[in-house]
C-alpha cells in the first residue's frame, strides 16, 4: 500500500493568500477527489502543515526569534516534523504548491510546480524585487524542486519550462492539467436564455450600467497580467464607433497590493477609462457565474500563465474568449477562442471587435468553447495525480537517482494563476 499525505494548508484563509487564488481551487478539488475515491494500492490522508509546526520546544524557540520565524519553521522545524509522530505512516507527502515545500526533508515528497513565471519574465519581475533575503528565498524554492522525488506540472508548457529553464529530466515530471467546476457548464444555458431577473440583478448589485455589453476580465493584477494593455484594448474598442452600443470594461479579481492598485488607477486615468470601467475586486462564486452569463466577451491578455483557469471557466460558461497566444494559453483555449499577440494592442482590438460585431461568430465561439472545456475535468486531474503517486513510489524506491542540477535562481508568483485570482 502506498500511503500519501496531502498538504491542504492552501485551504486556510489565513495561510498566505492561496485560498483566494487558483492554488486554493486546485487544493480544494484534489481534497474532494481524494476523499471521494478509493484505490486498492494508494491511500491518501490529509494534513495541514501550518498545524504540524505548532507546539513543542522547537516551536517555542522559533517564536522567540526576533525575525525570520516563518522561514525557520518551514526550513528547520517542518522537515523534522515530517518524519515524526503520525507523519511516519506516509510513504511520502504531496505539496500542491512548490513555494510551500521545505528545501529538504526527512521524508520523500511530491511537488506540484505551478509556473516559472519570473524566470521566464525575469526582466519584468527583477526590477520590483531585490536583496539578499529575496534571492535566498528563491534559492530555497529551487532546492525544493531539486529535492522532490517527482514533480507535477499543471500544463505541458510548465513541464517544458522545467526542462528548458531548470534542466529537470523529463522523466521526473508528470503533467496533471487542471479542471473546471461543473457549475460553470450550467451557466451556458443561462447565456442562451433571455436576460433573467438574476442577470439583471447582478448588474444593479455590482454597479454595472444596464444595456452596455460587458468586456469581462477575471484575474489578478500583477505585472504579467498586462493590465494596461487590457485597458488600452478596451478603450479603443469602446471608441471605435463601429458598435451600436458602447461596451463597458468590468474587472473582477482582488487587487493585492498598493503597487497594483496604483498601477491600475494610473492606467484608467491616463487612458481616460475611469467612466467606462467598473472595478469589482473580489466577487463571490454566485456573482461570478452571473457575470459570465451576462457578459459579451472575455478578454485575457496575460503575458504568461502556468495554466489559466479563468479563460477555461469562461469557455465552460459559453462566454467567447479572446486570449493571449503565449505560454499555456493555446494549450487551454485551442481553436475554441481567438488568440492574439499580447504585445499588440491592434491585434487585441481586432479580436474583440470580431466577437462584438458578429453575433454568429460570438455564438460559434460560445459553443466551441463550451465543448472544448469538457476536455478538462477535476476528476481527470485527480486520476492523473493518483497515477503520479504510483510513479513517485517507484522513483522513491530508486532513491532519487533523477535529481536535477542546481540552477542559480528561482521565483514564482501564484497559480498560475495559474490561476484564477479573486
Amino acid at each position: 500500500m502506498i500511503s500519501v499525505g496531502l498538504d491542504i494548508s492552501g485551504l486556510d484563509p489565513a495561510f498566505k493568500s492561496h485560498a483566494q487564488r487558483g492554488i486554493g481551487r486546485y487544493v480544494q478539488e484534489l481534497h474532494r477527489y481524494m476523499q471521494g475515491n478509493t484505490s486498492p494500492d494508494v491511500s491518501v490522508e490529509l494534513f495541514d502543515h501550518t498545524s504540524l509546526v505548532q507546539g513543542g520546544l522547537g516551536s517555542a524557540l522559533v517564536n522567540c526569534m526576533p525575525c525570520g520565524r516563518t522561514t525557520l519553521r518551514q526550513q528547520l522545524l517542518y522537515p523534522f516534523r515530517l518524519g515524526q509522530g503520525a507523519m511516519k505512516k506516509f510513504s511520502f507527502v504531496h505539496f500542491p504548491a512548490h513555494m510551500d515545500a521545505p528545501s529538504w526533508s526527512t521524508k520523500p515528497f511530491v511537488l506540484t510546480v505551478l509556473d516559472l513565471i519570473p524566470l521566464v519574465l525575469s526582466d519584468l519581475y527583477r526590477s520590483n524585487k531585490s536583496g539578499v533575503r529575496y534571492r535566498f528565498a528563491r534559492w530555497l524554492e529551487l532546492q525544493s524542486i531539486r529535492e522532490a522525488t517527482l514533480l507535477l506540472a499543471i500544463s505541458e508548457n510548465t513541464a517544458n519550462d522545467l526542462t528548458r529553464v531548470l534542466g529537470i529530466p523529463r522523466e521526473k515530471i508528470v503533467v496533471t492539467p487542471l479542471g473546471v467546476d461543473e457549475r460553470f457548464f450550467a451557466t451556458f444555458s443561462s447565456r442562451n436564455a433571455e436576460h433573467t431577473t438574476e442577470t439583471r440583478a447582478v448588474r444593479a448589485r455590482l454597479g454595472i450600467p444596464s444595456g452596455r455589453p460587458i468586456i469581462l476580465y477575471v484575474g489578478g493584477h500583477d505585472e504579467r497580467k498586462n493590465i494596461r494593455v487590457l485597458v488600452e484594448i478596451s478603450r479603443r474598442v469602446i471608441s471605435s464607433g463601429s458598435l451600436y452600443t458602447k461596451p463597458i470594461l468590468v474587472l473582477a479579481g482582488r487587487v493585492h497590493s498598493e503597487l497594483e492598485k496604483n498601477r491600475l488607477a494610473d492606467a484608467l486615468q491616463q487612458l481616460d477609462m475611469e467612466r467606462d470601467t467598473v472595478v469589482l475586486g473580489y466577487v463571490t462564486d454566485d456573482d461570478l457565474h452571473e457575470l459570465y452569463a451576462e457578459s459579451s466577451v472575455f478578454l485575457f491578455p496575460s503575458l504568461y500563465e502556468g495554466f489559466g483557469l479563468p479563460p477555461l471557466e469562461a469557455m465552460a460558461a459559453g462566454l467567447p474568449v479572446v486570449s493571449s497566444n503565449t505560454s499555456s494559453m493555446p494549450e487551454v483555449v485551442g481553436d475554441a477562442g481567438l488568440l492574439f499577440n499580447p504585445s499588440s494592442v491592434d491585434d487585441g482590438v481586432s479580436a474583440v471587435l470580431t466577437v462584438l460585431d458578429n453575433p454568429s461568430v460570438a455564438k460559434d465561439f460560445s459553443v466551441r468553447g463550451h465543448s472544448r472545456a469538457r476536455q478538462f475535468s477535476w476528476i481527470d486531474t485527480g486520476r492523473r495525480t493518483v497515477e503520479a503517486y504510483r510513479e513517485a513510489a517507484r522513483l522513491a524506491a530508486s532513491k532519487g537517482s533523477l535529481k536535477a542540477p542546481l540552477s542559480s535562481e528561482f521565483v514564482t508568483t501564484d497559480v498560475g494563476d495559474g490561476s484564477r485570482a479573486r
